[in-house]
């Protein structure tokens, strides 16, 4: 839940578009990240616990270790730097092969590594920085001395786009005491004052039943609310956070998302911990790759209204096509699913630019982008989901190969919707149709009608999309047989008043759809 001082903020607020980018080779490289941190012996927070969850956000993870610790679940009894020409040597070896999208920092351990891993960062130019601001393990021992605090302050503050404190943390920062919420505030635009845009301050260590994390972006602020567990197998949870938030930018998102994205994540894994150690265990980082996740939490609504399109619904002209995605979004669709059938053959580095200006528009507003078929693209594009036919790609193959892509199959009959309850558990929804008679489709079938709808509905768990012969004038019906969202082409980029449009597909009045 997000919450804007005493008003609830739902996550789906419209995102800020990303700067769009040219393309490259280099587009289609595996997201790589970067982690600045200590090794932590016991595995479960520094280094360890960043690559474990940027590999669980498939992002391939790189490192520049500034030191090492003797530590496990009950302490940290050994602690040294390393030097600083071995820091330097990492970076150097790091920057000079990989594509690195977004670094973190952990422990810095002195005054001296500080300096020197902010050289770096300014030295390669090294974008998206999330600075976790480590000063003190969950055991209590220390972990940056007050001369590097006060360099972290000054050479490495200002070059982040976004720093992580919990409540110790910024407390040091803020010089303040920080007791509740309107204390955080005020540290939040404290640190501000310090050199940085952009502030999460973590209120975990707050006594409060839940966990409340206030953010600071520019002038906007918000809240997220969290769940608090009971128990100390919670070891990592900041290095966690600031990784999972790493790994959204790696991947393209934007600030914003990345947070609400790495604070879901979280949600998800703090309350099933690993029972290992005897001190402070750590989380089950891995937990992530539930196929369900996503489906879990998205909002009733979000298979309400999509849209499916391609260049060759609106004549082969790119433009028209970005134009008209946008209309669309800000008319009120809950889903685009990219879809490159029937016309000119496009090449896979063609559809990854064109998708990918697409995906940010829709990530902008906040509806879920789809790939219709070819997985690789989705996974290239990091798309939300990916929608197949029963001739296309096998589903339990995508759930192994991407378990992060929700996965819509499209279902003629009764018969096929009985089939698919075989793969039903990697499954977000099901296409159902066609419902009417279609033209858009050459290949395709016979119509099933309503009570064809009504019966695969009746019989499936899933949310159900109708498909084929979708429109303004049978919108309403359709819903009363039961869909739980409708898709269409032509009755989107045929429309005079895509508001209107919008709201016949929904059923909600059209100030509900602005809403």
């Amino acid at each position: 839940m997000v919450r804007r001082g005493e008003k609830t903020l739902d996550e789906s607020e419209s995102i800020e578009l990303l700067t769009a980018v040219d393309f490259s080779d280099a587009d289609r490289q595996y997201p790589t990240a970067l982690t600045i941190a200590g090794s932590d012996s016991g595995g479960g927070a520094g280094l360890q616990a960043d690559m474990k969850t940027m590999e669980a956000h498939q992002v391939f993870s790189t490192t520049v270790v500034v030191g090492l610790t003797a530590q496990n679940t009950l302490g940290v009894d050994a602690a040294q730097p390393a030097s600083v020409d071995m820091i330097d040597g990492q970076f150097a070896a790091v920057m000079a092969d990989f594509d690195v999208r977004a670094a973190k920092t952990g422990a810095l351990f002195d005054a001296e590594r500080v300096k020197a891993v902010a050289r770096n960062i300014r030295e390669y130019q090294i974008q998206h920085l999330i600075l976790d601001p480590v000063m003190v393990a969950k055991g209590g021992a220390a972990l940056l001395d007050e001369a590097g605090v006060q360099a972290l302050k000054s050479e490495l503050l200002p070059l982040a786009e976004l720093i992580t404190p919990n409540i110790p943390e910024a407390e040091l920062l803020a010089g303040m005491a920080i007791r509740n919420l309107e204390d955080m505030k005020q540290a939040a635009v404290k640190i501000q004052a310090l050199g940085v845009q952009n502030v999460m301050v973590k209120g975990g260590h707050l006594s409060d039943t839940a966990v409340l994390d206030y953010i600071a972006l520019g002038d906007e602020h918000f809240v997220l609310e969290g769940i608090k567990v009971p128990g100390k197998r919670k070891h990592g949870t900041g290095d966690t956070l600031s990784a999972a938030i790493t790994s959204q930018l790696a991947k393209g998102m934007s600030l914003k998302k990345a947070i609400l994205m790495g604070h879901r994540y979280m949600n998800q894994i703090i309350g099933h911990p690993l029972y290992i150690g005897h001190g402070h265990g750590p989380l089950n980082h891995g937990l992530w790759t539930d196929p369900n996740v996503f489906r879990k939490q998205l909002p009733k609504d979000a298979w309400a209204c999509q849209f499916v399109v391609g260049l060759a619904n609106v004549g082969e002209s790119e433009q028209a096509l970005v134009d008209i995605v946008r209309d669309a979004c800000a008319a009120g669709i809950t889903l685009v699913q990219y879809r490159e059938k029937g016309g000119a053959e496009k090449t896979f580095d063609e559809r990854l630019r064109i998708g990918k200006q697409l995906r940010d528009i829709c990530w902008a507003y906040d509806v879920l982008f789809f790939i219709d078929d070819d997985v690789d693209l989705a996974i290239a594009l990091n798309a939300d989901g990916v929608h197949v036919g029963q001739s296309d790609s096998d589903v339990a193959e995508i759930a192994q190969r991407a378990p992060q892509l929700l996965i819509g199959l499209s279902v003629l009959n009764l018969a096929e919707e009985q089939e698919s309850q075989k793969v039903q558990q990697y499954l977000s929804y099901i296409g159902v149709g066609p419902v009417f008679a279609t033209t858009t489709k050459k290949d395709a079938k016979a119509p099933i009608g309503l009570k064809g709808l009504a019966a695969v509905k009746q019989a499936s768990d899933l949310p159900v999309v109708a498909i084929g012969g979708v429109g303004e004038s049978n919108a309403k019906a359709i819903r009363a047989a039961g869909a739980d969202g409708l898709a269409a082409i032509s009755a989107f980029t045929k429309s005079r008043n895509l508001v209107e449009t919008v709201a016949e597909f929904t059923g909600k009045d059209i100030k509900e759809n602005e809403e």
